[in-house]
């Protein structure tokens, strides 16, 4: 049972990052064409199009966002370890449970906070983007916080060794020279 549920869980984490990748690049890909267009448009025809720099601000945000999901969901965001350097060897796995509860109850608020935000904002209705209400593209960062929260969360409280899957060699973006 627990082989099962760790090569299922595997795959399931498999497909997420590779989905999180997928729409990582076609973000970075869509965003470079736009602002290339944009430059070309005003540089060359002394025009531009009123909506791309709103846009690709939105993008930013957006890949901000999903960029710190894929981080997390890796383990590969920023953390201080300070507490693992401190402390004896043998409370290692407690350690990271207890900071991966820390981290996902500090996600959820942050979640709730950006969720009320993005409520005074759709009360409001100051500004519109493609004709569409802010807000709308804003629920971005809530709906983020709230998958970082559960990501943390199931760090917590899954058996470690599911977590020790062995990371594939030589994805694309990630820096690593052949050896």
């Amino acid at each position: 049972m627990s082989d099962r549920g760790a090569q299922a869980f595997r795959a399931v984490r498999r497909a997420v990052d590779r989905l999180e990748r997928a729409l990582l690049a076609a973000l970075v890909t869509g965003m470079v064409g736009l602002a290339a267009l944009q430059i070309l448009l005003r540089n060359v025809w002394k025009t531009g199009l009123n909506w791309i720099d709103p846009f690709l601000g939105m993008a930013l945000l957006w890949l901000t966002m999903l960029g710190a999901l894929a981080a997390a969901g890796l383990g590969r965001h920023l953390a201080i370890d300070l507490a693992a350097a401190l402390l004896p060897r043998r409370w290692s796995a407690w350690l990271a449970r207890a900071t991966s509860l820390f981290a996902a109850a500090v996600c959820v608020l942050l979640a709730w906070a950006a969720g009320r935000y993005v409520g005074f904002q759709r009360e409001m209705e100051i500004a519109t983007l493609l004709g569409a209400p802010v807000w709308k593209f804003d629920l971005v960062v809530p709906v983020v916080f709230w998958a970082m929260g559960f990501r943390f969360a199931l760090r917590a409280f899954i058996p470690a060794a599911w977590l020790a899957a062995p990371e594939p060699e030589g994805l694309p973006g990630e820096g690593r020279t052949p050896s």
